[in-house]
C-alpha cells in the first residue's frame, strides 16, 4: 500500500471524501486528542470508509466537516433529521453539529499497538457504550487518565542521570 504526505488539510479530506464516496477504505493515523483515551494521538490508526444512513447512529465514529467548516473525528451522540450531534470522547460536554450529507466516513477499524478491532467488534461496542454511559461524570476518568499520560511521559523524557 502507497503511503501519500499531504500538508493541506482541505485537500487531503477532499481526496477522502473522493477515495470513500469510491466504496474504498482509508487508513488515517490518528492526530489530537479529542478521542482520548480511545483514539490516542499519533499511536493509533484507523480505517474510515463508506456508509448508509442505517450506520449513522448513535455510538458511530464518523469522519465529519462540521457546520463550521472544520473536519473532525468525533463520536455521534445522536441524530436529528439531517443533522448530527458529536461528541469527543476526550471532551465533556461541548459538542459539535455536521449536517449528514457532510459525513465523509465512518471508522470500521482502529489498530492500536498491533491490534486491530473492528468497530463491530464486541470489545469496541462493550467500552463505547459504557464511555457513553459515563458521559455525565467523564471529567473525573479522563482526568485521571491524563494525569496518568503525563507521568508516563514525564518518566520517558527524563533524561537525568541515575545515581
Amino acid at each position: 500500500m502507497k503511503k501519500t504526505l499531504i500538508k493541506d488539510k482541505a485537500i487531503m479530506m477532499e481526496e477522502i471524501r473522493s477515495l470513500i464516496s469510491e466504496g474504498r477504505t482509508v487508513s488515517l493515523t490518528v492526530k489530537g486528542h479529542s478521542m482520548n483515551p480511545f483514539l490516542v494521538n499519533m499511536r493509533d490508526q484507523m480505517t474510515l470508509g463508506p456508509w448508509t444512513d442505517e450506520d449513522i447512529r448513535k455510538g458511530c465514529v464518523a469522519l465529519v466537516r462540521d457546520i463550521r467548516g472544520n473536519y473532525l473525528i468525533h463520536r455521534i451522540i445522536r441524530k436529528e433529521n439531517d443533522e448530527i450531534i458529536l461528541l469527543g470522547d476526550g471532551n465533556i460536554g461541548f459538542t459539535e453539529t455536521a449536517k449528514c450529507k457532510d459525513i465523509i466516513g465512518i471508522m470500521y477499524s482502529i489498530t492500536r499497538k498491533g491490534r486491530t478491532w473492528t468497530s463491530d467488534s464486541f470489545v469496541w461496542k462493550a467500552y463505547s457504550a459504557i464511555w457513553m454511559f459515563l458521559t455525565p461524570v467523564r471529567r473525573w476518568p479522563l482526568g485521571l487518565y491524563k494525569r496518568l499520560h503525563r507521568l508516563k511521559t514525564r518518566e520517558r523524557h527524563d533524561y537525568s542521570p541515575k545515581r
